[in-house]
């Protein structure tokens, strides 16, 4: 026993050993019953379930019910029972993109690889299964993906097999009673059929019914020729819409004309992580859906895989021999959905889906049979490939409408898909078709938001965008898309004319409207034809993409000259669009940033490598654009003083802002006081002329223009910016000729009648104008000014600056005299600056200044970076000394000292040569030369010389001292000798002499 939810213990399941215990025992359960098969068994009669609130479970346990009836169901449940099937033996399934799987056969193709399944020999019943998918990686660029294929076996144990069915059999049946259906859930195990036999459906739901597949398989079925929905099939027939809700098993290798794998009539199905792979149609007919087919029904697609689904159905040729290529009247390899109801595609991966005709991978309404609603918000459609006609990826049909638009935060993605079409016009990401008026069937209509299209090609023209003569296409600059960067042929291949649509052939082919300026001056990115007799506008397109940036378009627009699209600008055709986009990088990473549908990788055999249209197309969310004339404002520029250079000022135009109010200068800076940029500016020309293109395309009437010259962070040296504002305000009427609606929106055309231009002078005072353009085609020219525009005047950049050198005189043990002291430039002193003398009898200390050194800009070494003279310097060297007079002063010591003084002059860039000065002593006060002094700066201190005074005679060196050390020798000799002289006359009795 064990235990349950809730506490309560649950019973052990009743083991089921033979036919009629299969029968019996189900049959007389009520409320919850569990049952386990405990060996094969064969059973020809049918099990009926009807008690309401009945749910029995059972357990295959790794065998085979076998089923021998051949058009009565193994099982009826209806009236609120519910059967639970599953096998307890089975493996879990495989992770769909293991590594482990990855298919090694590197010759596969990526799509419409057939599941399949392998008989026992001798029962015929199915053994193994093999089965593939398509997984799909997004790159590191997060833009585009790479698709691989994936390899899986598996076993088939615990299984249910109709062995004798016919294509009226419907194995597990589903309806409802008393006003409730049945419910029959899968977890594990397998339902089948064996080889040679068939089956209406292995399982069947109708009238308020419900499948739930979470586990297990349903697989190896085959209907008759008018059979839909070999593995399931869920029906309104008889009531109520019933429902399949797929979250996880997989269903593979099943064949109907209509819905291989799942068909829905008037009833839901939820994909939210089953696996859908290589269903088929019979190729001996036409259908719908080898995947899913859905009729009046819902279809939800959340997550999981619908991967290698092939419609097969396709011939050139029927009984009178009526030329069949192309056409699209069939297809869908992985979904097909139609006559009402909706397809809503917000995650998972529909991948590898082959149609021999049209829609590899949805097939999006039928002609005359619209879905109600359709749209896609996020998941992945990739690899998938239309053979013979339009749409490899998605065929929308008339006159359904389809909505792409994924939310900010998502990403979702169209890519590398192929149409391979010889026929029919294209269409490698998506196809979108036209209508009828005749039958009075609306085009179908796409309306794309937030797209990034790029990397998509074509044989033919447009490898991103295509519309064909019976296509309308608006593309606006609001939440919109950005083309570029794809590539085409040059019209390599083309359509075959079928439907009498054969406008992109050459002029020389009777209704051919491919001119060579066409195909020489861009279609790569945007391509559009018709007859050129179209007298209403068909197509609309604005220079600004998704993002803001400018999409820099370049081409031609109904057979004119070659053109170019500015990002303020628009364009609007009447038969015929080529055109070549050339973003700046920056414009691209804001596309990409912006972007939250990627339409990338996808290939067209003959037109529209990303969408190819003959349809409408959205794209954007505006529903009115004004669109304002191109103008050319023209001015001139005036430099007093010196040649003016080519590109030297720049000028700017300004937009007003919604306060109004007028831009204005401080401190010579520009201020734009809530107005915006409107480009990036210009500059002028080696004339001093200057011009603004301009086409703006705005969603008011209101145009304000201000021009300015902008001196911005650098302005041109020695000169002040001109602070003349100049308001413009274009008065503009309604083009009525020109004005038209493309799909609803509406677009305004305006063409220039008068321009008022108010000059705000730098001091305030103003004056008005009216100026009237001259036409130039479809541009309005105006000059602004009848004389120059901005008038300044050039003043050569000056400086200056000065320095006064000083020095001391000190005089020791004596007065003060006449010293001088001498400046010079060499240390021979034989280039004197000037001399100072000190003041005789005065301080003993004495400094003098001599007379001021001034230095002058002209003076100093330029930078090469800056030839006005900013930034220039120079070192000057000077050296001071006393001056030995030619007869020196008695008893003075002159100094022999000689300064070294350095000075360094430098521009400060504001007018000023700022000094510093140093010195050091390259001589001492004997004459004697100094290597090791240091550099002393002038403001702690100045070059000093001392004197020194002495009353001996110096004549060198000592020799002072020694004469006057002889001298008193002398006078104390001569002492002793006149005293020995009287000694000897007082011994003879002399007078004494005192």
């Amino acid at each position: 026993m064990a235990a349950a939810e809730g506490g309560q213990t649950e019973a052990a399941p009743v083991e089921i050993n033979s036919a009629d215990d299969l029968k019996n025992k189900l049959e007389n359960a009520s409320g919850v019953a569990s049952f386990k098969l405990m060996n094969d068994v064969d059973t020809g009669g049918t099990i009926q379930l009807g008690k309401d609130g009945s749910n029995i479970t059972l357990d295959l346990n790794g065998h085979k019910i076998k089923h021998e009836s051949s058009s009565q169901p193994l099982f009826n449940i209806t009236g609120g029972a519910t059967l639970t099937v599953m096998d307890s033996q089975q493996a879990e399934v495989d992770d769909p993109t293991g590594d482990k799987y990855v298919c090694s056969d590197n010759t596969s193709s990526k799509n419409g690889n057939l599941a399949s399944v392998a008989p026992d020999e001798t029962s015929n019943i199915p053994t193994n299964l093999t089965y593939y998918v398509t997984g799909s990686s997004v790159n590191p660029d997060g833009i585009s993906t790479t698709e691989a294929l994936y390899k899986h076996e598996a076993t088939i144990g615990g299984a249910i097999v109709a062995c004798s069915g016919n294509d009226q059999l419907k194995l597990i049946n589903l309806y409802g009673t008393n006003g409730k259906g049945g419910t029959f859930n899968l977890e594990s195990g397998v339902l089948t059929q064996g080889q040679g036999c068939k089956v209406a459906n292995l399982v069947y739901a109708e009238n308020g019914s419900t499948v739930n597949m979470s586990g297990g398989y349903v697989c190896g079925a085959s209907t008759g020729t008018s059979g839909t929905g070999a593995g399931i099939m869920v029906s309104n027939e008889k009531g109520a819409a019933s429902t399949l809700n797929l979250t996880g098993g997989v269903i593979a290798g099943n064949y109907a004309p209509n819905g291989g794998g799942v068909y829905a009539k008037g009833s839901m199905v939820n994909v939210d992580g089953s696996i859908i792979s290589g269903n088929g149609t019979f190729g001996s007919q036409s259908g719908y859906g080898a995947g899913i087919c859905a009729f009046e029904s819902t279809v939800n697609v959340t997550s999981g895989y619908i991967t290698n689904n092939k419609y097969q159905f396709y011939q050139d040729t029927d009984s009178t021999n009526w030329v069949h290529k192309g056409g699209g009247c069939h297809g869908g390899g992985g979904i097909a959905a139609f006559n009402g109801g909706s397809l809503k595609i917000n995650g998972g991966y529909i991948t590898g889906n082959y149609s021999a005709e049209a829609g590899g991978g949805i097939y999006a309404g039928a002609w005359k049979q619209a879905l109600s609603t359709f749209t896609f918000s996020g998941g992945t459609i990739a690899s998938n490939v239309a053979q013979n006609s339009e749409g490899g990826g998605i065929r929308i049909a008339a006159p359904t409408v389809g909505v792409f638009e994924v939310a900010n935060g998502s990403h979702a993605y169209i890519t590398n898909n192929t149409t391979n079409t010889t026929n029919d016009w294209g269409g490698g990401g998506v196809f979108v078709q036209g209508g009828n008026s005749d039958e009075n069937v609306n085009s179908a209509t796409l309306k794309i938001y937030n797209a990034l299209i790029t990397n998509n090609s074509a044989e033919g023209y447009g490898g991103g965008f295509a519309a064909c003569p019976t296509g309308k296409t608006a593309i606006t600059d609001t939440n919109g898309i950005a083309i570029f960067g794809n590539c085409d042929e040059n019209g390599a291949h083309l359509s075959g004319g079928t439907n009498g649509k054969n406008e992109d052939q050459p002029t020389t082919v009777k209704g051919g409207e491919i001119t060579d300026t066409f195909k020489q001056n861009g279609h790569k990115d945007l391509f559009l034809i018709r007859k050129s007799d179209n007298s209403d506008y068909i197509a609309a397109v604005t220079g600004q993409m998704l993002g803001g940036g400018a999409a820099n378009w370049k081409g031609t627009i109904d057979g004119q000259p070659p053109t170019t699209i500015g990002k303020y600008e628009g364009a609007q055709a009447k038969y015929m669009i080529g055109l070549d986009a050339d973003p700046s990088d920056g414009d691209q990473g804001l596309a990409r940033d912006n972007a939250t549908l990627f339409i990338t990788g996808n290939k067209s055999n003959v037109h529209g490598g990303g969408i190819m249209t003959n349809g409408d197309v959205v794209a954007g969310s505006t529903m009115q654009v004004s669109v304002y004339p191109k103008m050319k404002l023209n001015g001139t520029k005036a430099l007093m003083g010196r040649a003016l250079k080519d590109g030297e000022f720049k000028f700017q135009l300004l937009k007003q802002g919604t306060n109004k109010q007028d831009p204005s200068f401080a401190d010579h800076k520009l201020r734009l006081n809530g107005c915006t940029k409107v480009g990036n500016g210009v500059t002028n020309d080696g004339g001093g002329n200057f011009a603004f293109n301009l086409g703006e395309v705005y969603s008011d009437d209101s145009i304000v223009y201000y021009l300015v010259e902008d001196p911005g962070d650098n302005p041109v040296s020695g000169v002040t910016c001109d602070e003349t504002i100049y308001k413009i305000d274009p008065k503009v009427v309604k083009d009525e000729k020109k004005s038209h609606k493309v799909l609803d929106i509406e677009y305004t055309y305006y063409t220039v009648s008068s321009v008022a231009i108010t000059t705000i002078a730098a001091n305030g005072t103003t004056s008005v104008a009216t100026v009237y353009p001259i036409p130039e085609g479809d541009v309005a020219n105006v000059a602004l000014t009848s004389s120059k525009t901005f008038t300044n005047t050039y003043t050569p950049y000056d400086s200056k600056g000065s320095w006064t050198p000083a020095a001391t005189k000190v005089v020791k043990g004596g007065e003060m005299k006449k010293f001088t002291l001498q400046l010079a430039t060499d240390k021979e002193f034989t280039s004197i600056v000037n001399d100072k003398s000190t003041k005789a009898d005065g301080s003993k200390s004495q400094t003098l200044d001599f007379d001021e050194i001034e230095y002058k800009l002209n003076q100093l070494e330029k930078l090469e970076s800056d030839p006005t003279g900013r930034g220039a310097s120079k070192t000057f060297t000077y050296y001071v000394r006393e001056q030995r007079p030619t007869t020196p002063f008695t008893n003075y010591e002159y100094d022999q000292s000689v300064y070294q003084i350095t000075v360094k002059a430098a521009d400060n860039s504001k007018g000023k040569i700022d000094i510093s000065a140093t010195y050091k002593q390259i001589q001492d006060r004997n004459g004697n030369s100094v290597t090791d002094d240091t550099e002393h700066t002038f403001t702690d201190s100045i070059p000093t010389f001392t004197n020194t005074y002495s009353t001996s005679l110096p004549l060198s060196g000592m020799s002072g001292v020694t004469l006057t050390y002889l001298a008193g020798a002398a006078v104390l000799c001569a002492a002793a000798a006149w005293m020995h002289i009287r000694r000897k006359a007082n011994a003879k009795g002399g007078k004494r002499r005192e």
